[in-house]
C-alpha cells in the first residue's frame, strides 16, 4: 500500500526493468527468478519489456511458471528482430521505445530496477527524474544484488552533495538488497518532494 493524495492505493502492477542480457554473476539469474515466482505467488500482475533474452526473459518466465500475470510491452522494431517473447497474458506493441516507457509508467503501480545495461539505467533515470518533476508518484526500488547498483547509489548521493539534488531525493527511490527490502519499502514509501531550486 502507499498513500497517493490522502488515498491508500493498492499495488497490484509492478513494473520490472531490467537487461535483456543475463550478466556474468550468477545470482542476477537466481534472484530475478525468485522475484517473478514472488510476484506471481503475492499476486502482483508483472509489467515488463515483453522481451525473451536475458533477464528479462527470466522474470517473464518464472512469472508464469508460477500462473501469474505478465504484461509485456515491446516496440515493433524489436518484434522485427524476433526478440519477443510468445505466451504472455497481455501482449502490447508499441511504435517507439518512448511510448513504450510511457505505457509501462501508465500501468505500473510501482517498478523494481534489477541488474542491466545501458537501457536499464535510463529507465531508471527517467522514471526517478519524472518522479523529481512530480509527473508520478509511485515507487522506485533498485534490486541491488550482490552491490551492483552500489556506484549508482554513491553516484546519486553525491550530486545531492555537490547540491544539485536536494538530499531529501534520496528518499524517492529504495535501495533494496532483498525482496523485503523492496516491498517492505512499498508499504512504507511516501513521495514527499522538497524545493529543487534553493540556490
Amino acid at each position: 500500500m502507499k498513500i497517493l493524495g490522502g488515498l491508500i492505493m493498492a499495488i497490484h502492477n509492478v513494473c520490472v526493468f531490467c537487461g535483456s542480457n543475463s550478466g556474468l554473476d550468477p545470482q542476477f539469474s537466481e534472484k530475478t527468478t525468485e522475484l517473478g515466482h514472488y510476484l506471481a505467488d503475492n499476486d502482483y500482475q508483472l509489467v515488463y519489456g515483453g522481451g525473451d533474452h536475458g533477464l528479462m526473459g527470466k522474470v517473464a518466465e518464472a512469472t508464469l511458471d508460477h500462473q501469474g500475470r505478465v504484461i509485456g510491452i515491446i516496440p515493433h522494431f524489436l518484434v522485427e528482430r524476433g526478440l519477443a517473447m510468445d505466451g504472455l497474458t497481455t501482449f502490447v506493441e508499441t511504435k517507439t521505445m518512448t511510448e513504450r516507457k510511457e505505457k509501462m509508467l501508465h500501468l505500473a503501480d510501482a517498478f523494481i530496477v534489477l541488474p542491466g545495461g545501458f537501457g536499464t539505467f535510463e529507465e531508471f533515470m527517467q522514471m526517478l527524474s519524472w518522479s523529481q518533476m512530480d509527473i508520478h508518484q509511485k515507487p522506485i526500488a533498485l534490486y541491488n544484488i550482490d552491490g551492483f547498483f552500489n556506484p549508482l547509489v554513491e553516484m546519486l548521493s553525491n550530486t545531492t552533495k555537490m547540491g544539485f539534488a536536494p538530499a531529501e531525493n534520496m528518499d524517492l527511490f529504495i535501495d533494496g538488497h532483498t525482496l523485503a527490502d523492496i516491498f517492505t519499502g512499498f508499504e512504507s514509501f511516501k513521495h514527499v518532494l522538497p524545493n529543487k531550486y534553493t540556490n
